[in-house]
């Protein structure tokens, strides 16, 4: 029960980060790298897919680690479109598909390497056999 508090907890502050964080305009980081934005981006929903695994993996319905990378990457993908569409009305912000490109090739990898590494252990109850 501890875990799932924890990994529910996690996932709920990482999302409100993000929130806020979006939630300002761009600030200025001095010179910029060519693509280092889109980077930046796929870092943070790398993140964000393992807190997703990680607190899906709590819910008993959930069986197999297919099922598991799905939902994570979904719920990260969600959240990314939602997050899109909110910078469209921050002040020097702007809803970028590039960056929802980026989002979602994090949450893939993220999601999807969570589910690599720990495969139906992932999952607690029972798994669809291999």
């Amino acid at each position: 029960m501890r875990h799932a508090v924890l990994s529910w907890s996690l996932l709920a502050a990482y999302c409100l980060l993000i929130f806020i964080q979006s939630s300002f305009p761009s600030p200025d980081m001095g010179p910029e790298l060519p693509g280092q934005d889109k980077l930046i981006h796929l870092a943070a929903y790398a993140v964000l897919g393992v807190l997703a695994c990680r607190a899906f993996a709590t819910l008993p319905c959930l069986n197999g680690a297919f099922v598991l990378f799905m939902a994570a990457f979904i719920f990260a993908l969600v959240f990314g479109l939602s997050d899109e569409w909110h910078q469209s009305f921050v002040p020097g912000r702007m809803a970028d598909g590039w960056d929802l490109l980026a989002d979602a090739a994090g949450a893939l990898l993220g999601a999807g390497g969570y589910c690599w590494r720990y495969g139906a252990r992932a999952v607690p109850g029972p798994t669809f056999p291999r």
